[in-house]
């Protein structure tokens, strides 16, 4: 049984991985890169959750605010396990059970066939207008020789073994990211779906898939909720539950450490690491403080909290602006000024961080005159 860590390198881990290769297929070699999952740290109680729907088999329910790591953790995941890439699916409004296992394109099934009678020719087979989504092509990988005829149809999505050679089984991590915008009855519509990992074809003579038994191979689920409606009792009795909770400043300090090279005082530019609770330099330190109070500040009243993935891109572009990282925020204050955009999602917003920084630190940072 996989055990997962949740926080370290390669080097850390003891392990030799192959360079990363994230699920919008972007293939990222050095670990100090800010979109390299190495970076992610996950707290010991995700770390439990994680190995309790291992053990379990059952799909991790995940629910936090958005930028609080949810779907980084199924990069994490997958990269720490040497697994190939996350499949993805990304819940819309419109979105329903079955397009998360396979779709069959009827409208080419028939255009095929007025085709075919034209040229008098034989039309395709239905596995011809078969595309298969994330769980149901994770499923495919992990028992390969039982599908090998519609693997070998499905060619865009899998290597093809060399003649005379079956593919080997693969295991997958799936994300199904944030299920709460999907149709109402998608999550009612998933229960046996994702409890038992098997579905049917129905335009192939309602032909039965299945993930094997073998629970080393068997897709690895990770579901992600912003919260913004309840999700039936049924479906959340057949996951395992965990809310990721706001970082703390401490938290927070080891994320931006792992996350953004360059940040830990006494370290030259592009070095990363430091000694575990080792303070930043002195302006991110400052950074730091006035975040977190900014973030549980109940009088800054803001349409948008910024969350943790704020701070990060906030902590980027000051530091690519030309900060000096020696001084305190007062001394910063122009290039503060500047980035506030990097936090704020909404207009209003702006004025309130702004009156924040009068208001806890005496920064006016009204914008400079054209």
């Amino acid at each position: 049984m996989l055990t997962f860590i949740g926080s370290g390198d390669s080097k850390t881990l003891g392990r030799s991985l192959p360079p990363w290769v994230n699920s919008h297929n972007e293939r990222i070699e050095d670990e100090r890169d800010a979109k390299h999952p190495a970076g992610y740290r996950a707290d010991p109680g995700l770390v439990d959750a994680v190995n309790t729907a291992l053990i379990l088999g059952k799909p991790l329910l995940l629910t936090g605010r958005p930028g609080s790591g949810k779907s980084e953790l199924a990069e994490r995941i997958a990269w720490e396990f040497g697994l190939s890439p996350v499949r993805r699916f990304e819940a819309q409004s419109l979105s329903e059970a079955q397009e998360l296992f396979y779709r069959f394109d009827l409208v080419a099934q028939m255009a095929d066939a007025q085709l075919a009678a034209a040229l008098r020719r034989e039309t395709q087979a239905p596995e011809a207008f078969l595309t298969f989504g994330p769980l149901g092509q994770a499923i495919l990988d992990a028992n390969p020789a039982a599908y090998a005829d519609l693997l070998d149809r499905q060619r865009q999505h899998a290597i093809p073994a060399p003649a005379g050679e079956t593919l080997a089984p693969r295991r997958s991590v799936v994300l199904i990211d944030e299920i709460d915008k999907a149709a109402r009855d998608m999550p009612n519509d998933l229960l046996n779906g994702i409890e038992r990992l098997e579905f049917r074809l129905r335009e192939l003579r309602n032909r039965p898939l299945a993930a094997p038994a073998d629970t080393e191979l068997r897709p690895i689920v990770l579901i992600t909720s912003n919260s913004e409606r309840d999700l039936p009792e049924p479906f959340l009795r057949r996951c395992v539950f965990h809310h990721i909770a706001e970082p703390d400043q401490d938290k927070l300090r080891e994320i931006l450490r792992a996350r953004v090279s360059g940040l830990v005082d006494g370290l030259v530019d592009g070095s990363s690491g430091g000694v575990a609770g080792s303070p930043l330099a002195p302006f991110y330190e400052a950074l730091l403080s006035f975040f977190v109070t900014f973030r549980d500040d109940p009088g800054a009243h803001t349409a948008y909290t910024p969350g943790t993935s704020e701070l990060i891109d906030w902590t980027r572009v000051l530091q690519q602006l030309g900060v000096d990282a020696q001084r305190d925020l007062a001394d910063n204050a122009g290039w503060l000024a500047r980035s506030l955009g990097a936090v704020v999602k909404h207009g209003d917003d702006l004025a309130v961080l702004r009156q924040a920084f009068k208001r806890l630190r005496g920064l006016d940072l009204r914008p400079r005159a054209a």
